[in-house]
């Protein structure tokens, strides 16, 4: 490791750990979604609400979490998220019923969440300033790299059966997910380090970019000071209008490509692959602008596309549509996502970070909740996934207004 910046084997953690969620878990669900369907004609509403489960349960325990991840250290919070994950996965291959289904992604959620997005954003925020956008853009592209790998699941899912696949994924996300958390670290000062780059000496592109006052750089908000400010909210409910769209897709994609549009399963998960791939190109341009303009015009351009992307995907012609989807969803989901984070840091300081963040899951998890749940209820009112797609792009684009309203705090004096 000598030579490079500790901070950079921390993101190198947080894309295998970001990997094995979204091979295994996340973007892979909607396979998951065929099979059961076929096996055990559960509805789609149904098998939706067991996503929804694994969001609500992140969200309420996002406080508690951010609290642990402050006062522990994100390394143990981890290594402890990792088994549990494993354990889940493990435990979705046993399944019988609907209600052991969700007792079964409870636990995979569990782990999930005490190995994801929150934990891992906590431990890289403290290292970089300069490079914060860029640092969290490369730890998103673990979820890119996860997400190519779905093909692989709908291959050994109609190989093997959803069952082996499910306990084949247990031990998988051990085998990554350990040596990932090792990884983890706390601040650089406790290694004899400083923060990667510093308000004194940045260049003009970076300190708009940061969007913040510099009069007093190292203010950092607590978590009491950063919900008594509007920026706090603005954040969280623009946030969980993304979220509306995203999880909404991660949940349905599949099926809609599958049952509305007649491709094949394995056909189905490489567009899931093709979509990752068109995001993984976002989050590299997503950390090369966010360190360079205003994240929040950024996050409101990507608004629109979210938007704009999903209602092409349903209701435009197959082939032009799944295109026009590809291409503006999934840049606006690589620009924005590793810009939540790094906006809330820039906003609120990187000292009380954990608790913050972990606070504002309450803001954003109506999205992770609500976005499945409307897709699968309209879905199965209207026998296709049109107008619900349609009225999550609505809520989408109105989201837009949550970021231009959600300007810099003042700094407390």
């Amino acid at each position: 490791m000598r030579g490079v910046y500790l901070g950079w084997w921390v993101v190198v953690g947080g894309v295998g750990l970001q990997a094995s969620q979204a091979a295994l878990l996340s973007n892979a669900f909607g396979v998951y979604v065929v099979a059961l369907a076929g096996e055990f004609n559960w509805s789609r509403t149904a098998l939706a609400s067991g996503f929804a489960l694994i969001q609500l349960q992140g969200g309420l325990l996002g406080p508690l979490q951010g609290l642990a991840l402050d006062r522990f250290g994100p390394r143990r919070v981890i290594a402890f998220g990792v088994v549990v994950f494993g354990a889940g996965l493990a435990a979705v291959s046993t399944v019988t019923s609907l209600t052991g289904f969700y007792a079964a992604l409870l636990v995979a959620g569990l782990g999930a969440s005490l190995t994801g997005y929150l934990s891992v954003t906590t431990a890289i925020v403290p290292w970089f300033l300069r490079r914060r956008a860029t640092a969290m853009a490369w730890m998103a592209l673990g979820a890119s790299a996860g997400g190519l790998l779905v093909p692989l699941v709908a291959s050994a899912v109609a190989t093997f059966g959803w069952r082996p696949t499910a306990l084949a994924s247990g031990l998988l996300a051990l085998l990554v997910g350990v040596p990932s958390a090792a990884l983890m670290r706390r601040e650089p000062t406790r290694y004899g380090l400083t923060i990667d780059g510093g308000f004194r000496g940045l260049p003009d592109a970076a300190r708009a970019a940061i969007d913040v006052p510099q009069s007093d750089p190292d203010n950092d908000y607590t978590l009491a000071a950063a919900v008594r400010t509007r920026s706090f909210w603005m954040l969280g409910l623009g946030h969980a209008s993304a979220l509306l769209v995203v999880s909404a897709v991660v949940v349905h994609l599949v099926p809609h490509l599958n049952g509305g549009l007649g491709l094949s399963l394995t056909a189905a998960a490489s567009v899931v692959a093709a979509l990752t791939f068109v995001t993984a190109i976002g989050q590299a341009l997503g950390g090369v602008l966010g360190d360079r303009v205003a994240k929040r015009r950024l996050a409101m351009g990507a608004m629109f596309a979210h938007a704009a992307g999903l209602l092409a995907l349903a209701w435009l012609p197959s082939a032009v549509g799944i295109g026009a989807f590809l291409l503006l969803h999934g840049l606006a989901w690589g620009v924005r996502g590793p810009l939540m984070g790094a906006m809330r840091a820039d906003y609120f300081g990187a000292t009380h970070f954990g608790a913050i963040m972990g606070a504002s899951a309450l803001a954003f998890m109506p999205g992770q909740l609500l976005g499945p749940i409307t897709a699968g209820l309209m879905a199965d009112a209207f026998g296709d996934y049109r107008w619900g797609f349609t009225l999550l792009a609505g809520l989408a684009a109105f989201g837009s207004l949550a970021f231009r309203l959600a300007t810099p705090p003042t700094r407390a004096s």
